[in-house]
């Protein structure tokens, strides 16, 4: 007799509610055999929220054991094979999930991502523009095949942002602090503290969850926080450090803010998002009060102005932020070489800046 702990999973699962989902379908794999291949595969998403890797394989495999027919679930086995290690039963599971259903689009998406990672650009090109073969214009396709081809963009789309960070949102924190070693709100937090005179006002652009303003969270300190990401604005509600949450993008928000109306301006691992930054630094310059600090990470680029990497993120030239800051009414503070997170080749380097409007 079917008990329906399928069917009551799904309101644990889509809030976001790991252990209840996972306690509803385990119940489901042991007393609805009916549901057993879409109960093993919600499962196996669960575990892979919940960091639970191995887990999340075993559950896949047993999905496909009882129904290889699902694209899905072949591409959610090669995202946790990926994960794992596993580069080349990797690929063979998104290349399974194409042939299963041609018009899925997450396995051309991680295929492209995939061939980056092992240095195939070409392979990564093919797949992406095979990708946009069936889905044009998408933009994190869109996106990435410049990275992949070279072309030097100006910036993501937006619509590339949202639904990158909406999909991540739930593992964000986990991912950057444990797996990449993520340090850069913590140091930016070092910077800019000793300039934090309360009452102050402080804008936190992209920003996420919440990491760079719960690093300088005081009750002196009014925070105001913009992202893109609906589910990441979600997150960071949650920390109940801002004093307000808008949604939207950095530049725009920065031409609808008062003149003079911030004490100081945080950008935590943003511009690598965005190449060309001179309207964002023109914005910050004019909402920020004579003597306010401006405080952000760049990842390194060692000549030119900016550069789109095959990675899918931006670099910058020191000497040309310092330039554009300059020329912008900001006079340099501080400069910091770090190491920003960890990566495919072991560390990205960039630099902090804190920079103070004349």
């Amino acid at each position: 007799m079917e008990n329906g702990w399928l069917e009551k999973s799904l309101p644990h699962y889509e809030a976001g509610r790991w252990a209840e989902a996972a306690l509803a379908l385990e119940h489901s794999l042991i007393d609805e055999p009916g549901n057993a291949a879409a109960a093993a595969y919600r499962l196996g998403n669960v575990r892979g929220e919940q960091g639970r890797d191995s887990d999340a394989l075993a559950c896949f495999e047993r999905s496909l054991a009882l129904d290889p027919s699902n694209a899905k679930t072949w591409n959610n086995l090669g995202a946790v094979r990926q994960r794992l290690g596993s580069l080349d039963e990797a690929r063979t599971a998104y290349r399974t999930a194409i042939d299963r259903d041609p018009e899925l689009f997450e396995p051309y998406l991680n295929l492209g991502r995939l061939g980056e990672v092992v240095g195939d650009l070409a392979g990564a090109a093919s797949y992406l523009s095979a990708g946009l073969s069936r889905h044009p214009g998408h933009p994190m396709l869109v996106h990435l095949l410049s990275a992949a081809t070279g072309e030097n963009t100006a910036h993501a789309p937006r619509d590339h942002i949202v639904a990158y960070f909406d999909g991540f949102a739930p593992a964000f924190d986990r991912h950057l602090e444990n797996g990449l070693a993520y340090r850069v709100p913590a140091r930016l937090a070092q910077m800019v503290s000793p300039s934090l005179r309360p009452p102050c006002r402080v804008l936190d652009l992209g920003c996420g969850t919440g990491l760079m303003g719960a690093a300088v969270a005081d009750p002196g300190v009014e925070l105001v926080g913009i992202d893109l990401s609906p589910r990441m604005l979600e997150l960071a509600e949650r920390r109940g450090v801002y004093s307000r949450l808008i949604l939207g993008d950095a530049t725009e928000e920065l031409g609808r803010a008062a003149s003079g109306s911030f004490n100081a301006v945080l950008a935590a691992d943003v511009f690598i998002y965005i190449g060309d930054l001179t309207e964002l630094f023109r914005g910050v310059a004019r909402v920020l009060a004579p003597g306010g600090t401006f405080c952000f990470s760049i990842e390194d680029l060692s000549e030119g102005s900016y550069r789109l990497q095959s990675n899918g993120r931006y670099a910058h030239a020191l000497a040309h932020v310092r330039e554009l800051a300059a020329g912008t009414g900001f006079a340099e503070r501080s400069a910091r070489a770090v190491d920003l997170r960890g990566d495919k080749s072991g560390y990205a380097r960039g630099h902090l800046l804190r920079l103070e409007r004349r």
